[in-house]
């Protein structure tokens, strides 16, 4: 498999490929790693955001939204919304460490992380918005959230192996009674 390409072949466009190869995002993930190497639950890692783009852009795809996705920011096409939608999985808690180190939010973390890497890897100021906004708004849902944002909350949730986890009797997001809806979006 070349850079770029996963499983199924399925390839990436451009701009995602820099920021996989991007050196300061090959920090971010090792600073989350280093943070969470003791850790027994769901971790932080690149497994984890590649699964949250796949699964946030399936659920667009079968919710019938990614022409809505497209159309509301007059974006270019599917490929344009695919490779955002990505870009948004794969950012979205990137700045889970500043958390550990200082207490802060690693969603607005993510989200300032994020636009300095977008930037450096060719997206628009709009879609760096698009991306940024739905980073900021990946913890919550509320009644002003993005598209993409719910896409990436629910997605966020619906990635994580809990129903499979040892660590799940131990495990406070998973026995918080909120989450009763874990598989609803």
């Amino acid at each position: 498999m070349g850079p770029g390409t996963f499983a199924g072949g399925e390839r990436l466009v451009q701009r995602v490929e820099r920021i996989l190869k991007d050196r300061w995002y090959q920090e971010y993930l090792l600073r989350n790693a280093t943070r969470e190497a003791k850790r027994r639950f769901c971790r932080h890692n690149f497994q984890h955001m590649l699964d949250v783009a796949r699964v946030a852009y399936i659920l667009m795809l079968e919710a019938g939204d990614l022409q809505v996705f497209v159309r509301q920011y007059s974006l270019s096409g599917r490929e344009a919304a695919r490779e955002i939608v990505y870009a948004a999985g794969l950012l979205h808690d990137i700045g889970r460490w500043e958390e550990y180190d200082h207490q802060s939010d690693h969603a607005a973390a993510s989200a300032r992380l994020a636009k300095e890497l977008m930037s450096r890897t060719g997206f628009t100021p709009l879609e760096i918005e698009i991306v940024t906004r739905a980073i900021g708004e990946h913890r919550r849902r509320d009644a002003h959230e993005t598209l993409l944002g719910r896409y990436l909350h629910a997605a966020d949730r619906l990635s994580r192996p809990c129903l499979s986890c040892p660590a799940r009797a131990d495990c406070h997001w998973f026995a918080d009674s909120r989450r009763q809806a874990y598989f609803t979006y």
